[in-house]
């Protein structure tokens, strides 16, 4: 709630007229106006004595105390992240500064929204990308100084990750020291007791969802240490990497374009033209099977939100638009194929 909602709400919850505060103010009435409508704002001289004719606190008329719920911070950042999409990155990062103006104590709202404009910082259009990631790691290092452990180890995280981009190592690795090394994860025992009240498929919906984490990180990780080979011009290990990685896809179900994803890479360390176009088109072909775990048997028991599931054509058009922006293909972009395949 804006300082002024606030004013307007209290004075007439105190059943007092503009003029009435204005009055006890020994100011004008215009003045009380301007500041319900946001137009200006009381001076600091006035917010004790403001705060004693409204019978709040001086934190409660600044709203430093107001909380926001899970859904509401969900819904914000949601419009933040739509905004970026529909209106631009610079919009979206004004509203994003009001609202962090408006709730300066919601660590959590501060926390997801930095995290929504950094995804949409990775757009290469977008300008002066280093003004916008100063004022995003000013913000995460508020929340990182939060009393809210879980939300403090999050922010950090990211700040250790904003800093390595910034090539500040030493500041990024003391950011990950005080990230506490222990996180107690509850689930597993949720899902022991769920086993012993007879809720079985909560039960099993934990396990799946673990399983399924698991898959992902397991894929991601072996994924980074492939691409490292690459720098080391290790391609023989890389080989060896990326099928057990293609293993790790064909057993939990993470879907055939991740394994066309896996050659790819393989065959622009290489430079092999034909593999490469062979492996563009495949993964273009298989774009949708990128979330062939939603539909396994694996997680049948989990409970996917499918209600805005995307189709075939969308899927196509994502990877079509990657492909397009990744500059390493650029060795195949003249192809007929591959021409035609991104027209």
């Amino acid at each position: 709630m804006r300082i002024s909602e606030v004013i307007r709400n209290y004075r007439k919850k105190e059943n007092l007229t503009q003029e009435q505060v204005a009055n006890y103010l020994n100011i004008s009435a215009p003045a009380v106006n301007k500041w319900e409508n946001g137009i200006s704002y009381p001076d600091i001289t006035l917010l004790a004595p403001l705060a004693r004719i409204l019978k709040i606190d001086v934190n409660t008329l600044l709203a430093f105390n107001e909380e926001l719920t899970d859904a509401e911070v969900k819904n914000l950042t949601k419009d933040v992240g739509e905004m970026a999409s529909k209106e631009g990155f610079q919009k979206a990062f004004e509203k994003a500064s009001d609202l962090i103006k408006q709730y300066p104590s919601c660590d959590e709202l501060i926390y997801w929204i930095s995290t929504v404009l950094r995804i949409h910082l990775l757009q290469p259009q977008i300008e002066e990308k280093d003004k916008y990631k100063i004022k995003i790691i000013t913000w995460l290092e508020l929340v990182a100084a939060s009393n809210k452990e879980k939300t403090a180890s999050m922010a950090k995280l990211d700040l250790s990750a904003m800093y390595r981009e910034k090539r500040e190592y030493k500041k990024a690795q003391e950011v990950l020291d005080k990230i506490p090394e222990i996180e107690v994860d509850k689930k597993i025992q949720q899902a022991l007791l769920f086993e012993n009240i007879g809720k079985i498929d909560e039960a099993y919906g934990i396990y799946e969802e673990k399983l399924r984490i698991n898959a992902h990180e397991a894929f991601a990780t072996l994924s980074l240490i492939i691409n490292l080979l690459y720098k080391e011009k290790k391609l023989i290990e890389a080989e060896e990497y990326i099928e057990c990685a293609k293993k790790v896809t064909e057993v939990f179900d993470l879907g055939a374009y991740h394994k066309y994803q896996l050659d790819l890479s393989l065959a622009r360390e290489k430079q092999d033209k034909e593999k490469a176009i062979e492996m563009i088109i495949n993964m273009v072909n298989e774009a949708s099977s990128m979330n062939d775990s939603l539909k396994s048997k694996l997680y049948k028991h989990m409970k996917f939100n499918v209600t805005n599931s995307w189709d075939k054509d969308k899927y196509e058009r994502l990877v079509k638009g990657a492909i397009k922006k990744d500059k390493t293909l650029d060795f195949v972009k003249n192809d007929s194929r591959i021409k035609f395949l991104l027209e």
